[in-house]
């Protein structure tokens, strides 16, 4: 099973905000936010509900991003490893 490199600080990467250029804050995985448990969901079932198609939730997490400038969030998808 591969991980998320960003989820298991295993690497750090920043991205910019496309509108400001400011430095986008990771909060974590996109699924985290779908309700008060899901962090403690079953990965397997999470993966169903993503928003990624069946094939690229094996192969990316899908992180939520905020930019504290422009108060905007953006999505990206991570390559596991």
């Amino acid at each position: 099973m591969a991980i998320c490199p960003l989820c298991n600080a295993l690497e750090y990467k920043a991205y910019t905000c496309p509108t400001c250029t400011s430095i986008l804050q990771d909060y974590g995985k996109t699924v985290d936010y779908i309700g008060p448990y899901s962090a403690y969901m079953d990965q397997e079932l999470l993966e169903e509900v993503d928003g990624l198609s069946a094939h690229d939730s094996q192969q990316y997490c899908l992180h939520l991003l905020y930019c504290p400038t422009c108060e905007k969030q953006t999505e990206v998808t991570v390559q596991l490893i």
